[in-house]
């Protein structure tokens, strides 16, 4: 499909903490076929480049995965021209970039896609549960490995953006676009200056393999064997979910409970900058 328009394209980042609906978003935002998406390649380079920072979950060599992504490798892959795109859509965790800002790609529009830890950490906790035995025991934390749980480093790149890039801010809540999705994605279509239509708010499963995402085999592997993905990337619509239950972590461990209690303060701090319904 081609650029009708000839213009360059939209490039929008959108910076996210793990189990936040991103990979929804990346689907309804890319549904109409015109867009170049790159799914977690800052996040690839941190965990399996050759620069990796995060060990590997459970029992795997703590390898390198990945030898071309390096940090300056995906930067420079993501400044590329893209001139037949309607837009490029960056889907990326926050803490793949802490520290490393120089290598955040020039030209983007910078959003943030965030969710209450009370949500985010129960949902760690029965993903690292679904991890096939033969890997050995996969702690939550494993998975989302950042000193600052990701919170943190979500908090410090908005701030960086806002304040150093002097761009406006722009933050989904993911309850939110759960219960009101039409009134979220206008809105955040109005802010990154992409044509919103009803026809983002449903779409067909598996468009990671139909529109051709960039995105490694690994993750793809990964998928396969633990399904961290497979919810997402086999939606339809924004499904409402648990996001439209009750927050209620009394039942979690301690250790889970002191996660979310260290998170709160930063997830609020960004709530106070989010589109409303």
């Amino acid at each position: 499909m081609s650029n009708p328009s000839q213009q360059p394209p939209l490039k929008v980042a959108a910076w996210c903490i793990p189990r936040s609906l991103s990979s929804v978003l990346t689907q309804s935002i890319t549904s109409q076929g015109n867009a170049e998406v790159f799914f977690e390649y800052y996040a690839t380079a941190a965990h399996g480049g050759p620069e990796k920072i995060f060990k590997t979950p459970g029992n795997l060599p703590n390898d390198v995965r990945e030898p071309l992504y390096s940090f300056q490798y995906v930067k420079d892959q993501l400044e590329a021209d893209y001139p037949s795109r309607e837009i490029v859509f960056v889907k990326d965790m926050a803490y793949a970039v802490d520290g490393r800002y120089d290598k955040l790609p020039q030209g983007y529009i910078h959003t943030f896609l965030t969710r209450h830890p009370g949500r985010v950490f129960p949902s760690l906790v029965r993903l690292a549960a679904s991890f096939p035995p033969m890997l050995g025991e996969v702690k939550y934390h494993e998975i989302s490995p950042s000193p600052g749980q990701s919170y943190k480093e979500q908090w410090d790149l908005f701030q960086y953006v806002t304040n150093e890039l002097k761009q406006p801010a722009i933050v989904i809540d993911a309850d939110d676009l759960i219960a009101n999705p039409a009134s979220i994605m206008k809105q955040y279509c109005d802010k990154i200056g992409f044509k919103f239509t009803d026809d983002l708010l449903t779409w067909e499963p598996d468009l990671v393999t139909k529109h051709k995402w960039n995105i490694t085999q690994n993750l793809l592997m990964a998928n396969q064997f633990v399904g961290h993905y497979r919810r997402a990337f086999g939606s339809t619509s924004f499904e409402g979910g648990d996001s439209l239950q009750e927050i209620n972590y009394d039942n979690e461990n301690d250790d889970v409970k002191a996660s979310i209690e260290y998170c709160l303060p930063f997830y609020e701090k960004l709530l106070k900058n989010k589109i409303n319904p």
